[in-house]
């Protein structure tokens, strides 16, 4: 189908311009497409994919996210003025393959998302983009949306990541509505609230090499909903729902709390733990998120892993459960050798032996604790040099003990 452009203005004669698939050859790829949406955030036509008042405002290309001990990539975030945070990854689909993978790529990265908090995201854009100032996410959307009130932004954002509840789009070349494949794909995603619709950018070309870029979203493409609800007993069912459907006469789950400011400090502290601990032991995988205010390591042998923690108001600690028989036998193991095992994490260790029906499931623990002497940030940075240091120190000492590279 050949496109005209009329230019009513002028004698010129109408420029003809010939549809172009998206393809490598041409230089027309996924990563083309990236750049197109980010640099014309407008592409992205919100209110018919989301409704009326969603907005679009790009933040980062490529956000590193943390998966395991690597990372992975969402081609775009972006936010709305409404606070909800934008995904959006770009496909050419060449296959029917495609459309799975992309979907479970996007429902991967709002979950790996949906564990940030505002101070989380604020300080990765920092780091991917350069960026600098105060609230810097507030301030690219202040630019387009002078009306918007900063509290009430940062509020609606965080609540975006506490609840997973994001606007998703998937955009590429060729999109075809498949309501019931998609039904399909996305009940078989959890754990996120999310909505998600398609986006399919035509490109045309004129004799000259102007590109024009006609986007349109699918006439059947359905906006898909999560929900948690739960039965008056308390029991959680879980739906998923087009959003033009009766809901079911269940009670929805109460929104959680909002985060306190303590719970983001703590998250921030373990955040740059998690960024700045090193391992000599290459089998050592990263730390990762626990509740608030710890973390947990994974170590090989009949234990539950290495737990780094702080409690008010300055101490901060590490310990290892040890289960069963064998955890038993590996703990009395290191209790016969904890003048070795002190000089080589240059700490005192502390161990205890359950006793009584706890012991056959849990045998007993091995810990060790610091009290930090300063007051606010000198507190925190005395307990982070510490358990970067004795980390990295026990769980060598540890491996080599307890043998093997993994449970």
């Amino acid at each position: 189908m050949t496109t005209y452009l009329y230019d009513e203005q002028t004698a010129d004669s109408p420029a003809a311009f010939q549809p172009v698939a998206l393809t490598a050859g041409n230089g027309h790829n996924e990563r083309w497409l990236q750049v197109r949406i980010f640099d014309l955030p407008a592409l992205l036509p919100m209110t018919e994919m989301f409704g009326h008042g969603e907005s679009f405002v790009p933040l980062c290309r490529e956000l590193p996210l943390r998966y395991g001990s690597s990372s992975v990539f969402l081609d775009i975030l972006g936010v709305s003025a409404t606070g909800r945070l934008v995904l959006v990854e770009c496909k050419l689909w060449r296959n029917p393959e495609a459309r799975r993978e992309v979907i479970a790529q996007l429902f991967e990265y709002a979950s790996l998302l949906s564990e940030w908090t505002y101070s989380d995201l604020e300080a990765r854009l920092k780091k991917a983009r350069g960026l600098t100032g105060e609230n810097p996410i507030f301030a690219a959307v202040k630019a387009v949306h002078p009306e918007l009130n900063e509290g009430a932004f940062v509020d609606s954002v965080n609540r975006s990541l506490e609840r997973g509840d994001f606007l998703c789009a998937i955009a590429g070349d060729g999109i075809r509505s498949d309501l019931q494949s998609l039904r399909r794909l996305l009940t078989a995603q959890g754990g996120v609230l999310s909505q998600l619709a398609l986006v399919e950018v035509r490109t045309y070309r004129d004799g000259v090499g102007r590109t024009l870029l006609v986007p349109s979203v699918p006439l059947h493409t359905e906006v898909v909903q999560r929900e948690v609800l739960v039965r008056p007993d308390g029991v959680p069912l879980e739906r998923t729902t087009a959003l033009d459907e009766a809901a079911p006469a269940l009670e929805v789950m109460a929104q959680p709390k909002a985060i306190s400011a303590s719970k983001l400090h703590n998250r921030a502290f373990w955040d740059k733990f998690i960024e700045q601990v090193k391992f000599d032991h290459p089998d050592q995988t990263p730390p990762r998120h626990g509740g608030n205010n710890f973390v947990r390591l994974d170590l090989p042998g009949p234990v539950q892993g290495l737990v780094a923690y702080r409690e008010q108001p300055g101490t901060a600690g590490l310990f290892v459960k040890f289960l069963g028989a064998d955890g038993l036998e590996a703990l009395q193991a290191l209790i016969e050798d904890q003048a070795a095992l002190e000089q080589e994490v240059g700490q005192p260790i502390r161990f205890k032996i359950n006793e009584g029906q706890d012991g056959e499931r849990v045998a007993g623990r091995l810990s060790l604790q610091f009290e930090a002497q300063g007051d606010g940030a000198a507190r925190d940075a005395e307990q982070l040099a510490w358990l970067l240091r004795t980390c990295n120190a026990l769980v060598n000492a540890l491996r080599l003990r307890l043998g093997g590279t993994g449970r």
